[in-house]
């Protein structure tokens, strides 16, 4: 947040020319992008209870064709909004079956954040500042993990970050630079955000913008945010869909507006409890490894805020998108690490700067350098102890090369950090995490699948289930949604007393408690001992594997 460049105006329009170095820089972006958006997207199956119903509402909208109600085998499932579901939909109509179709909203999503947080900096703080975003972005854990998952969460981000390009240019730029276009964007992406997740998206970008107006010294502004072609666009983006839907479902309002917005906020009924101060070390992990630099966000932030080079800051702009989210969700009853994924692309941004700043007036470089060494050489020793890997049915020393990268990794930013050489502790950090997760989907997550997803339980009841039927009993909600996207249907539980020959999906606990309740079952699979799957015999039977 550093006053160094024009505080109302676009940063000069920076050279086309990069230095050798430069170019590494963007080769290492160019591959972190490769491996957090398109790589390994398909080693492992759709993941945790969000993930598999989500992907089955999609894929029963581009089956049926209504595009309007979201509907869980047939039922309507009213608890998200539309945007989701309308691009995986169209993901499995042009990919056909499978995890890519059901992510394919979470790449577009990381894309767009990406390249609209991009052009601000470009446009706002210059090359530097925009190469480094490129790097930091696809290189940070909550990149590397939201980009991959089929949920609304970086969707929704998406869609404000898109709010946010549009919104910073009408408040900070001088009166009539950001003409009428900007406007209409802002209220198509607004419309947009609430097709995403709701009024949720209205409420951050709104609140972001309004109080980053009146800190940035141009409260006037505020009403070009809801000038009338705002509105406009937005009732033209948004209100179709939620009309249509309303009248398919009157149960609407009550379910989605009502159960999964007020009362997920003001209540536990979601049990989704967690204390006020949740978001801080979310927001550390997430930004990791690049967590170190907040400290000279805020050094920047302070500074800029005590002097008038606030005045149309863009920095002070992207800190109110940073800090209202977290906040706002930290007075939720219900949080959940997601939440805040719309604070995580601004954030970079400011780091970015941070690092920028700090390259050019050659202040603190090694001790941020080397914190950026120390937190890969944590992650290094947390892959080589690697605890519990056994259970998972992982050999411990398949994670120690990913340890053994990310030590490299870490030892080489010591050295550069010390030699206060801040740009190649950046590309050794990036490259390093890089790597890392390159390791990790081509090596580890086809080992890891059968135990974090159901897909390989559910290729194997299916081929038994056409001469017999399937059940389940006692699965976490997490298998039961898996088992019932895979087999393509609802799974009703055991009962005793059911027909023999029966294939049943269970844990080691379930199967034998089946057993105590009288009931035959021969071991058919083993996978773990979340996932074990039984064929039941006769009630004298013995317990067979």
């Amino acid at each position: 947040m550093s006053h160094t460049n024009p505080p109302t105006t676009p940063a000069e329009a920076p050279p086309l020319s990069l230095s050798p170095f430069e170019w590494t820089l963007v080769a290492i972006a160019g591959l972190a992008c490769y491996v957090s958006f398109f790589s390994g997207m398909t080693v492992f199956g759709l993941v945790g209870p969000d993930e598999p119903r989500y992907a089955a509402i999609a894929r029963a909208m581009a089956e049926s064709g209504d595009w309007v109600t979201p509907k869980l085998y047939g039922e309507a499932w009213l608890e998200k909004p539309i945007l989701y579901y309308w691009i995986a939909a169209a993901g499995y109509q042009l990919l056909g079956e499978g995890e890519l179709a059901a992510r394919l909203p979470s790449i577009l999503g990381s894309l767009i954040s990406m390249l609209a947080a991009g052009w601000l900096g470009w446009r706002y703080f210059g090359r530097t500042t925009t190469l480094l975003f490129t790097v930091l972005y696809p290189s940070s854990i909550a990149t590397l993990v939201f980009a991959r998952a089929a949920t609304t969460d970086t969707i929704f981000t998406s869609t404000l970050i898109l709010a946010l390009a549009l919104a910073l240019p009408i408040v900070i730029r001088p009166q009539g630079e950001a003409g009428r276009g900007f406007e209409v964007g802002w209220g198509g992406a607004l419309g947009l955000a609430v097709l995403a997740k709701g009024p949720a998206g209205v409420l951050l970008a709104g609140s972001s913008s309004v109080i980053a107006s009146v800190l940035v010294g141009r409260p006037e502004r505020i009403w070009r945010l809801a000038s009338p072609w705002a509105i406009l666009t937005f009732c033209v983006v948004a209100s179709p869909w939620y009309v249509l839907v309303g009248l398919a479902n009157p149960e609407f309002v009550q379910v989605f507006l009502i159960s999964h917005n007020v009362e997920r906020f003001l209540t536990p009924v979601f049990r989704h409890v967690q204390p006020f101060w949740f978001y801080g070390p979310v927001m550390i992990l997430a930004l990791a490894p690049w967590s170190a630099w907040i400290v000279g966000v805020a050094r920047e932030g302070r500074a800029a805020l005590q002097t008038r080079a606030r005045k149309g800051s863009a920095s002070i702009f992207l800190a109110c998108w940073v800090v209202f989210p977290i906040a706002f969700f930290s007075l939720s009853q219900s949080k959940l690490p997601g939440y805040v994924l719309p604070s995580v692309p601004p954030a970079i941004l400011l780091l970015a700067r941070s690092i920028a700043v700090t390259l050019e007036q050659r202040r603190a470089v090694r001790a941020l350098g080397m914190s950026t060494a120390g937190t890969l050489l944590a992650m290094s020793v947390a892959f080589l102890v690697a605890p519990g890997v056994e259970s998972a049915g992982v050999a411990p020393g398949a994670v120690r090369p990913l340890g053994a990268i990310m030590g490299l990794a870490g030892l080489g930013s010591l050295f550069f950090g010390a030699r206060r050489q801040l740009l190649p502790v950046v590309a050794t950090t990036a490259l390093g995490v890089t790597l890392a997760l390159w390791q990790l989907s081509l090596f580890l997550m086809p080992t890891l699948d059968p135990f974090i997803s159901t897909r390989s339980v559910a290729e194997k009841a299916s081929a038994l289930a056409s001469s017999a039927p399937v059940r389940s009993y006692g699965l976490h909600r997490t298998w039961q949604f898996g088992i019932e996207y895979y087999l393509r249907r609802p799974v009703d539980e055991w009962e005793t007393g059911g027909p023999a020959g029966t294939i049943v999906v269970t844990t080691t606990l379930g199967a034998r408690e089946m057993q105590l309740e009288g009931t035959g079952v021969e071991i058919v699979r083993e996978i773990s001992n979340d996932a074990v799957l039984v064929r039941t015999t006769g009630a004298d039977d013995r317990f067979t594997r």
